[in-house]
C-alpha cells in the first residue's frame, strides 16, 4: 500500500510539473493577443417617441388695476356701474368686464393698451390689434390691415349686437353734420342747374310766363317758411303735451307705489298673524279651540302659514315693481322736459334768427317769439325737478347757450325754407335784370365750385362718419382669460378710477425652448410637467409661444413658451419643473435599432449586420424612420430581422 501511495505522488508531481513547462512554440502562441470581438446589442420591438425636455417655472400672472381708458360712448357725465361681474368671475376675450351708464366696457386680448377713439379712417397699430381680436372673435373677415374701413365697422356692430348692444354710431352733432351737407350738395346742383339756365338765357329777355313762375316760386316760399315756422311751433306744443303725460304717469305710478306698500303691510300682518298660530301649535296649543292640535290641524297651520309668506314676498315684488315704475317715470319727466327745453331754444333762435334778417337792431320780444321767454316754466313742468332731485339726474345737461346743441328737424326744416325763399327771391332778382352773360358765367363758374365742393365735404363726412368705438369702452390685456379678485365698483356706484383687480384665471407654467427645437413645437400641443413631489406628471397645453426669439428678457436664442393645465397643485407655485414636450411618435410597436447600428451602401442603401448564433454575419437592408434618443425605427426591406436579434454596433479590439 505505502508503495502505491508513492507511485501515485510521484506521477501527480510529474503531471504537475508538466503543466508548468511550456514549449518556446506554445509560449510565443500564448503571448499574441486574443482575436478582436463584435460588439452587439438587441433588436427592440417598441414605441418610439420623440421629445423635447426644457425647465420651467409655475406661478399666477401678477395681479392688474382696470379703469377707463377714456370716456364713454353715451358721454355720460356720471360714471354709474348698471352691471358687474362677481368676484372670482373668468373674464375671456369679448367678455364685458363691466356695464356702465348702460354702456359696455370689453376687454381684448393685445399689448397695445387703448389710449384713443377709434373712429372710420383711422389706422395703426391699435386698429390692427382690434381687427386682429375682432377676427379671433369671428367676426372680422379678411387680414387685419391696421386701417379702420367699412370691414372694420361691420365687425365692430356686429360684435356689439352679439354681445346685446348697439355700437355706437354717428352723434346728433354729426347726424346735422351729415344732412346739413347733403342739404348742401342739394342746394348746389339746384343752384348749378339754374346757372346753367341763366346762362342760355342771359341774352334773351324774360318772358312773361318766367316772371309769374319765378314769383309763385318766392309765394310757394313763403307759404313754405310760414309751414315750417308753424311746424316748429307744434314741436314745441307737443313737448308739452309730453311733459304733461309724463307727469301724469309719475302721478299714477306714486299712487300704485303707494297701494303696493298697503298691500305688502297687510301681507306682513297676515304673516305675522300665521306664524303666531303656527308657532301655539307647535307649544302644542291649538289657536282656535285650545285644544293639542291634530296632525291634520299642524299641517293645515303649517300650510296657512307658508300661503301668508308667499304672499308677503308677492307684496314685496310688487312694491319693488312699483318703485321701478316710478323711477321709470321720472326719467321720462325728465326726457320730455329736455326736448321741451330744446325746442323752445329752437323756436328762440329762429326767432332772433328772423328779427335780425329784418332788424339787427331790435331787441327780443315775447310776442314776436310765441311768448317762450325761458327754456323751465314750473307751470309747464309740473315741479319736476323735485321729482329728478328725489330720483337722481342722468346726466349734467347745461342750458342751450352752455353747450354745443346739435339743430333738431323742425329747426333745420326752416333753416332750409329761408335758404330756399331766399334763393326764390335772388331768382326772380336776376329775371327782373337786365340780362348780362359776364356775370351769369360767373355764377355758373360758383356753382360748379359749390358743387364740387360740397361733393367732396360730404364724402369726407360719409368717410369719417359712422360706427366708432370710445376709448372707454376697450381695455386691452396682454394675456386672457383672467379672474376677477376685487370688485371696487358696484352696481348703483360711481366710477372715479380703478374699478377692478384681476390675475390669471389659472396657474401657468413659463419656460424658454432653443432655437434649434423652437420649429418642432406648435401651440395647443400637449405637454407633460413633471416633478419628484408628484404622484403621475400631469398633462398640460402650450398656450403660448413667441416665435420671436429673445423677448420678454430671454437671451436671444431662447423663445418664450407658457403652458396651462388642470389640477396643478398649489404646492408647485414657485418651483422649477420639468417639461416634456413629444413632437413625433410612432403609431404602435416598431422595430428600433441604435443609430450606430446603421451603415450605408455604396448604393445608398441602409443596411444592418445582424450576428448569427454560430458567430457569424448577415447583412439585412432596413428602411429607417423615425430617430430620436440614439435610436432609430427600421423597416427590413431585404432580409429577416425580429426582436431579440443582435445587431453588430462595433468591434472590440481584443487587447
Amino acid at each position: 500500500m505505502l508503495t502505491l501511495a508513492i507511485a501515485v505522488a510521484a506521477a501527480a508531481g510529474g503531471w504537475l510539473a508538466g503543466r508548468n513547462i511550456k514549449s518556446p512554440d506554445q509560449a510565443a502562441l500564448e503571448s499574441e493577443p486574443p482575436a478582436a470581438s463584435l460588439i452587439t446589442v438587441d433588436v427592440e420591438l417598441t414605441e418610439l417617441v420623440a421629445d423635447v425636455i426644457i425647465r420651467a417655472d409655475v406661478g399666477y400672472d401678477e395681479p392688474a388695476s382696470l379703469s377707463l381708458s377714456g370716456a364713454l360712448g353715451n358721454r355720460e357725465s356720471v360714471l354709474v356701474v348698471t352691471s358687474a361681474p362677481e368676484r372670482g368671475a373668468e373674464l375671456t376675450e369679448g367678455s364685458v368686464a363691466i356695464e356702465i351708464a348702460g354702456q359696455p366696457v370689453f376687454v381684448l386680448a393685445g399689448p397695445v393698451p387703448a389710449y384713443r377713439d377709434l373712429r372710420p379712417q383711422d389706422s395703426g397699430p391699435d386698429v390692427g390689434q382690434l381687427e386682429a381680436a375682432l377676427v379671433r372673435l369671428g367676426h372680422f373677415e379678411g387680414d387685419p390691415d391696421q386701417l379702420w374701413d367699412e370691414a372694420t365697422s361691420l365687425a365692430v356692430r356686429a360684435w356689439y349686437e352679439q354681445a346685446g348692444y348697439r355700437a355706437n354710431g354717428p352723434s346728433d352733432t354729426e347726424q346735422a353734420a351729415l344732412e346739413a351737407a347733403r342739404d348742401r350738395l342739394d342746394r348746389a346742383r339746384d343752384t348749378l342747374v339754374d346757372a346753367q339756365g341763366a346762362l342760355a338765357d342771359a341774352g334773351e329777355a324774360p318772358t312773361e310766363l318766367a316772371v309769374q313762375q319765378a314769383r309763385t316760386g318766392v309765394a310757394s316760399a313763403e307759404l313754405a317758411l310760414d309751414q315750417a315756422r308753424r311746424d316748429l311751433s307744434q314741436v314745441i306744443s307737443d313737448a308739452r303735451q309730453a311733459v304733461t303725460d309724463a307727469l301724469q304717469a309719475l302721478a299714477d305710478a306714486g299712487l300704485n307705489l303707494a297701494a303696493a306698500e298697503l298691500a305688502r303691510d297687510r301681507a306682513a300682518g297676515d304673516y305675522t298673524q300665521a306664524e303666531l298660530r303656527m308657532q301655539s301649535a307647535l307649544d302644542g296649543v291649538h289657536p282656535d279651540s285650545g285644544a293639542v292640535p291634530s296632525a291634520s290641524e299642524h299641517e293645515a297651520l303649517r300650510a296657512a302659514a307658508t300661503d301668508a309668506e308667499n304672499a308677503l314676498a308677492a307684496a314685496d315684488r310688487a312694491v319693488k315693481d312699483a318703485e321701478r315704475a316710478i323711477t321709470d317715470a321720472t326719467w321720462a319727466v325728465t326726457d320730455a322736459q329736455e326736448q321741451l327745453k330744446e325746442a323752445q331754444a329752437d323756436l328762440q333762435a329762429d326767432g332772433q334768427d328772423s328779427q335780425s334778417e329784418t332788424d339787427p337792431q331790435s331787441t327780443q320780444d315775447p310776442e314776436e317769439t310765441g311768448g317762450v321767454q325761458s327754456t323751465q316754466d314750473p307751470e309747464e313742468t309740473g315741479g319736476v325737478e323735485a321729482a329728478e332731485d328725489s330720483q337722481g339726474s342722468r346726466t349734467g345737461t347745461g342750458s342751450s347757450d352752455e353747450r354745443a346743441r346739435p339743430e333738431t328737424q323742425a329747426q333745420l326744416a326752416a333753416r332750409s325754407a329761408e335758404d330756399r325763399l331766399a334763393a326764390a327771391e335772388q331768382a326772380l332778382e336776376d329775371l327782373l335784370a337786365p340780362p348780362d352773360t359776364a356775370d351769369a358765367l360767373r355764377r355758373l363758374n360758383s356753382a360748379r365750385a359749390e358743387l364740387s365742393d360740397a361733393e367732396a365735404d360730404l364724402a369726407e363726412l360719409e368717410a369719417t362718419t359712422g360706427v366708432w368705438l370710445p376709448a372707454g369702452e376697450l381695455i386691452f390685456l396682454k394675456r386672457l382669460p383672467v379672474r376677477v379678485d376685487l370688485l371696487t365698483a358696484e352696481r348703483g356706484s360711481t366710477v372715479a378710477g380703478s374699478f377692478m383687480t384681476v390675475t390669471g384665471s389659472e396657474l401657468a407654467v413659463r419656460g424658454s425652448i432653443s432655437e434649434r427645437d423652437v420649429d418642432r413645437v406648435t401651440e395647443d400641443m400637449s405637454v407633460r410637467i413633471e416633478d419628484r413631489s408628484l404622484e403621475a406628471p400631469i398633462q398640460g397645453t402650450i398656450r403660448l409661444l413667441d416665435r420671436r426669439a429673445g423677448t420678454r428678457g430671454l437671451a436671444p436664442d431662447r423663445h418664450y413658451v407658457e403652458i396651462v393645465a388642470q389640477g396643478i397643485p398649489d404646492r408647485l407655485v414657485g418651483r422649477n419643473v420639468k417639461i416634456v414636450i413629444p413632437v413625433g411618435g410612432t403609431d404602435g410597436p416598431v422595430l428600433v435599432v441604435p443609430n450606430a447600428a446603421l451603415s450605408a451602401t455604396a448604393s445608398g442603401l441602409t443596411r444592418v449586420e445582424v450576428e448569427q448564433p454560430d458567430g457569424t454575419t448577415r447583412f439585412v437592408t432596413v428602411e429607417p424612420g423615425l430617430s430620436t434618443g440614439g435610436r432609430a425605427e427600421v423597416t427590413p426591406v431585404d432580409g429577416e430581422l425580429r426582436a431579440g436579434d443582435r445587431v453588430v454596433v462595433g468591434v472590440a479590439s481584443g487587447e
